[in-house]
């Protein structure tokens, strides 16, 4: 018994060191391409620098008292917020409905792997690709969209230059980039779900609004959790798609912290400045991920 323990502790033993060998790249590369950029950035926010000059000027919490001060700061914060919610609610809640609709089966249903290539293509191409496509259809005089429009004998409509109207562009171009990967992992969770449940419903007698809000969704809840969560932290990260759709325009409107960063540290050479507001970015999308993945997390357990 004795010398059955001792094997099955040097099994264990032997176990963990494996596992800890994987694991060990996987560690290296983020300490090397995380842990350490993330120190720098917040060595050099308390810090006065122009990013060429081999001596830095300690400021303290100077460059983060400026930041509020920066020409469009304001618009451009609540913009990145309103941006960030709106494309993770309609991504989100598209793609499940997407997923629902291309999950359903039957003999008069079009090609289901086809279809749900077509929703990840958006995926495979790169933001800067998405938002030439959606700058080129959002164009006054030439865009399909506007071309659509003349044809149904309506008023062209000037996405890249009106107040708001803008602003709507630039979340759905995102949301149709964005869909295709949220599809992908709900269409796996609908997929897991025992068809014994809905065999169950269906002879309790549940019409499909009861199998959706107490069978689907409930099944769904780590699904959703994960679409939420990195949708989210996507958005508050993007950066070409939203630019080069609009430039930034008109004034701040459309305008991402992310895109002010960029200015701060390659054209303002103000790095201090830069490093503080990416700190500062990096605080929201920890904050707001925590209260996403704690509240998505209670709602599991209580489904």
């Amino acid at each position: 018994m004795k010398h059955t323990h001792t094997t099955l502790l040097n099994f264990e033993k032997q176990r963990t060191k494996t596992g800890f060998l994987f694991l060990l790249p996987t560690l290296l590369l983020c300490t090397i391409f995380i842990v350490i950029p993330l120190i720098d950035l917040i060595y050099y926010s308390f810090h006065e620098w122009n990013g060429i000059s081999s001596t830095m000027k300690f400021v303290g919490l100077q460059n983060y008292v400026k930041l509020p001060s920066t020409e469009g700061f304001a618009t451009m914060f609540v913009w990145t917020v309103v941006y960030a919610i709106g494309v993770t609610v309609f991504t989100v809640t598209l793609s499940f409905f997407v997923a629902l609709a291309l999950d359903r089966k039957g003999k008069f249903v079009i090609n289901r792997p086809f279809l749900r290539s077509l929703w990840f293509l958006p995926c495979l191409l790169s933001p800067t690709i998405v938002g030439i496509l959606w700058n080129i259809m959002y164009n006054y005089n030439s865009g399909i969209i506007n071309t659509v429009l003349k044809y149904l004998n309506l008023k062209p409509i000037n996405w890249l230059e009106t107040y708001g109207v803008t602003n709507i562009a630039i979340i759905i171009a995102s949301v149709w980039a964005l869909m295709g990967l949220c599809i992908v992992i709900f269409l796996a969770g609908l997929q897991s779900i025992p068809s014994e449940l809905f065999e169950a419903a269906h002879i309790d007698g549940a019409t499909k609004r009861h199998r959706l809000f107490y069978i689907i969704i409930p099944m769904m809840a780590p699904s959703i959790t994960v679409n939420v969560l990195t949708t989210s932290i996507t958005a508050f990260k993007m950066y070409e798609l939203p630019l080069i759709i609009s430039q930034g325009l008109p004034g701040f409107s459309t305008r991402l912290l992310t895109q002010r960063i960029y200015f701060f540290g390659f054209f303002a050479r103000e790095y201090g400045i830069g490093s503080a507001m990416s700190v500062m970015l990096v605080v929201i999308i920890t904050f707001i991920s925590l209260i996403e993945f704690f509240y998505l997390r209670k709602r599991e357990e209580t489904f």
